[in-house]
């Protein structure tokens, strides 16, 4: 019961947002524009979306393999399916329950698959920084335009805290600092010597980025994640005859812009996204209402997506999970 009541506070808090985003705008035209939706290019985003996850899931694959592990593939890509799902329930979740879906089906160590996903993670923030550089490059007035909108937003917000991100950053490192040396100092407490083998567990999965073998392989998995996410943009930009107009240079921007959204931790980012798919989309000389119709589309779409391959992968990583056990 208290599960259910923390994932119905979860959607009634991303319904709240996506109205925020949305009250201004007449969903007439929303309707409108999806009825002279492109069904061809919106089925082509669809699948791409899922490219994404199988180059995801192959990639992780190559970080297990310094430490002695090998999943199937298909397990990896239906783990990470179903972290988008979860994603898409409860926020932030993802990650984990990924990595648990895993350990269960091919027998590895949770504290190792955590490891493996920060440094995932770190993979991604270091790519996404340089596709900012080079939207920056391509869209430096769009991209001064929509820093001026997400400044303008926080001042304008009367709740707007007085610390920035350098002072939360700085926080949560010394905290964790404090932690580590915690546990460091404490691990003969059985509770503390748990939370120290885990972190060398992590170490340890951290630690396969400079052991792999297919660094090339990684490379162009990495390139083929990103590259399906800016695509995904684009051939919805296609479907719909009001962006059709719009460029392969345009969506690397929109999925600049966009991803900012992706950043709060709302279910698949609703709300957030749909904000900044507006202020992306102004940005670009187009209209707010413009920006928001297609937020919809694409959110709609990547939501249904995930939703379908994400419920296929967990019912096939499961049966696999209860195969090893029997």
């Amino acid at each position: 019961m208290m599960k259910w009541v923390k994932y119905g506070i979860f959607l009634i808090i991303g319904i709240a947002l996506a109205w925020y985003a949305s009250k201004d705008v007449d969903f007439d035209t929303i309707w409108n524009a999806a009825t002279d939706l492109h069904w061809g290019w919106v089925f082509l985003s669809m699948l791409v979306s899922y490219a994404a996850t199988i180059a995801r899931g192959w990639r992780w694959n190559i970080l297990l393999a310094p430490m002695g592990y090998q999943a199937r593939r298909s397990s990896n890509v239906h783990a990470v399916a179903f972290g988008y799902l979860m994603n898409d329930l409860i926020p932030r979740s993802g990650e984990l329950a990924r990595c648990a879906v895993l350990s269960r089906a091919e027998n590895i160590p949770v504290d190792k698959l955590v490891g493996t996903v920060i440094l995932e993670r770190l993979v991604d923030m270091l790519t996404m920084l340089v596709i900012i550089a080079f939207a920056t490059w391509l869209h430096a007035d769009a991209i001064r335009h929509l820093w001026a909108e997400i400044s303008n937003a926080k001042t304008a917000s009367p709740q707007a805290p007085s610390y920035t991100l350098w002072h939360i950053l700085g926080g949560f490192m010394l905290a964790g600092m404090v932690g580590l040396w915690i546990v460091i100092k404490f691990k003969n407490i059985p509770l503390f010597a748990k939370m120290y083998h885990f972190m060398m567990g992590m170490l340890v999965g951290i630690k396969s980025i400079f052991n792999m073998k297919d660094k090339l392989a990684f490379i162009l998995y990495t390139i083929a994640i990103w590259l399906s996410w800016i695509l995904m943009s684009y051939f919805l930009m296609k479907a719909l005859p009001t962006t059709v107009h719009l460029t392969f240079s345009d969506s690397l921007f929109f999925t600049v812009a966009s991803g900012f959204g992706m950043i709060v931790p709302t279910q698949g980012g609703l709300g957030a996204y749909h904000l900044t798919s507006k202020w992306a989309f102004e940005a670009m000389g187009m209209t707010g209402a413009l920006g928001l119709t297609f937020a919809w589309i694409s959110w709609i779409g990547k939501t249904v997506a995930e939703v379908l391959v994400g419920v296929i992968g967990f019912v096939i990583i499961d049966k696999r999970a209860k195969e090893k056990k029997s």
